[in-house]
C-alpha cells in the first residue's frame, strides 16, 4: 500500500479527519447522554436507532452499491444518480412495509409517532448516504468532510439537548436523530450539485443490473443490518431495557474507534481495489494478498483500540461518564469485538466486488452473518457470561468463514 504525498493531502487527510471529528462528537454527546438520558429511554433509542438504517442498510443497499461501484467512471453521472433515485422510489413501499413491520415489533407506546419518525429518518438517512457513496466514490473526501462534520454534530448532540429542552422523553431523542438525517441530505444534495465532472471518464453507462437491484443484495444487506442491531436487540430481549442501554453506551465508546478505523482503511483502499484489474490469476491472487494485509492490520488496530478504551473506562466514569452508567464498563471491550467482527468482514465483500464476483458476496456475507447471529442467540439464551465470552471471540468469525467462502469463490472465477 503505497501512499503518494496526493493520497496524503488529497485523500488520507479528510479521511481521517472525518472520523476524528466523529469520534469527538460521539465522546461528547456520550457525556451529555450519561448526565441527561435515562438508561432505558437511552435503550429504546439504541434500537430505534439501528432501526432507521433499514433504508440505507437493507431495502436500497444494492442501489447503494451499484452506485458506489460504478459512479468513479460513470461519463453521465447525472444519468446516473436519476436511474438510481428513479430506483429507489419503485422500492419505497417496501421500505414502508418494513418500517411498519418494525413498529409492531418494538412495540413502542406511541406506535403512530414512532412509526411515523421511523419512515421518515430511514428515507432521510439513506438519501444522505446516497451523496456520501457518491463523493466517496469519486475520491472527493474533502466534500465529504463536510457532510459528515454535518452529520457528527447533529447525530451526536441534537438527540440529548432535545431530550433535556423539550422534556419529551425518547420522541426528543428520536427527532434529534431525525434532524440529523435531514442535516446529512441537504448537506449532501448541496455537494452533489456542484460537482464537476473530471476530465477523464471512462466509456460506456453502466445499466442498473438484477444482481444489484434483485433479492440477494437485498438478503445479504438485511443480515448486515442485522449484524449492526442484532446485539442491542437481544440484550434487549434477554436481559431487558436498561441493560440494553448500558450496552447501547458502551458499543458506542468501545465500537467507536474500531467502526473508525475500518471505515479509514476501507474508504483509501476500495477505489484502489476497484480501478485494479483483475482478469488474471496473477492479479487475483495480488488482490487477495492485499486485502488480507489490509484486514489483517485493521483487526490487530481495532482490537487494541477497544482494549485502550476499556482500560480507560474506571478514569472516565465519574469525570466523564456518569455513573449510573458504570454497569457500561462490563460491555465495552466486547462490543468493540462485535464491531471488529462485522467491520472485517466488509473488506472480503470489497474483495468480491473488486474482483467482479458480486454474486458471491451473497454466500461469503450470509455464511459470516449466520454464525455472528446465531452466536449472539445460542449465548444469550445461556446467559450474560456466555454472551460476552461469544462476543470476545467474533472476530475469529470473518477470517475463518467470510475469507474462505471469499478465497474460494475468487478462484473459481473463469
Amino acid at each position: 500500500m503505497r501512499i503518494t504525498a496526493e493520497d496524503f493531502r488529497q485523500r488520507l487527510v479528510p479521511i481521517v479527519a472525518a472520523q476524528g471529528f466523529g469520534f469527538a462528537c460521539g465522546f461528547a454527546g456520550v457525556w451529555l447522554v450519561s448526565k441527561w438520558v435515562e438508561p432505558a429511554d437511552y435503550g429504546a433509542y439504541g434500537v430505534f436507532a439501528t432501526l432507521a438504517t433499514v433504508g440505507a442498510s437493507v431495502v436500497y443497499a444494492g442501489l447503494l452499491k451499484f452506485l458506489n461501484r460504478h459512479w468513479h467512471l460513470a461519463p453521465d453521472r447525472g444519468a446516473l444518480l436519476r436511474e438510481t433515485l428513479t430506483a429507489m422510489g419503485r422500492k419505497t413501499p417496501w421500505l414502508l412495509a418494513v418500517c411498519t413491520a418494525a413498529t409492531i415489533l418494538a412495540r413502542p407506546e406511541q406506535t403512530w409517532i414512532y412509526g411515523a419518525f421511523l419512515f421518515a429518518t430511514a428515507i432521510f438517512v439513506s438519501l444522505a448516504q446516497l451523496a456520501q457513496s457518491a463523493l466517496q466514490a469519486a475520491q472527493e473526501h474533502w466534500r465529504d468532510l463536510g457532510v459528515s462534520v454535518g452529520i457528527s454534530l447533529t447525530r451526536s448532540f441534537a438527540p440529548p439537548l432535545f431530550y433535556v429542552g423539550t422534556g419529551a422523553g425518547v420522541v426528543a431523542l428520536f427527532a434529534g436523530f431525525l434532524l440529523q438525517a435531514l442535516v446529512g441530505t441537504l448537506l449532501g444534495a448541496v455537494q452533489l450539485a456542484r460537482w464537476q465532472q473530471p476530465k477523464h471518464l471512462g466509456a460506456g453507462t453502466a445499466t442498473l443490473t438484477p444482481v444489484y437491484e434483485g433479492p440477494r443484495f437485498v438478503a445479504l444487506a438485511a443480515a448486515g443490518w442485522i449484524l449492526a442491531g442484532v446485539n442491542r436487540w437481544i440484550v434487549a430481549a434477554f436481559f431487558g431495557a436498561e441493560p440494553a442501554g448500558y450496552y447501547t453506551l458502551a458499543a458506542n465508546l468501545g465500537g467507536i474507534l474500531p467502526f473508525m478505523a475500518g471505515m479509514v482503511f476501507l474508504q483509501f483502499m476500495q477505489p484502489q481495489w476497484f480501478a485494479a484489474e483483475c482478469e488474471s490469476m496473477v492479479h487475483r491472487e495480488n488482490l487477495l494478498r492485499d486485502v488480507d494485509r489490509v484486514a489483517f492490520a485493521y483487526t490487530v488496530l481495532a482490537l487494541a483500540l477497544a482494549a485502550i478504551v476499556h482500560l480507560a473506562m474506571p478514569l472516565l466514569t465519574g469525570p466523564v461518564i456518569d455513573i449510573r452508567y458504570r454497569n457500561a464498563e462490563e460491555f465495552v471491550f466486547v462490543a468493540g469485538c462485535s464491531t471488529t467482527a462485522v467491520t472485517t468482514g466488509l473488506y472480503f465483500h470489497a474483495m468480491l466486488m473488486a474482483a467482479k464476483r458480486e454474486r458471491s458476496c451473497f454466500t461469503a456475507d450470509l455464511s459470516g452473518a449466520g454464525c455472528l447471529i446465531t452466536g449472539g442467540i445460542l449465548s444469550a439464551a445461556a446467559g450474560l457470561t456466555w454472551f460476552k465470552l461469544w462476543l470476545a471471540v467474533s472476530p475469529l468469525v470473518p477470517w475463518l468463514v467470510n475469507r474462505t467462502v471469499a478465497r474460494r469463490a475468487v478462484y473459481q472465477q473463469t
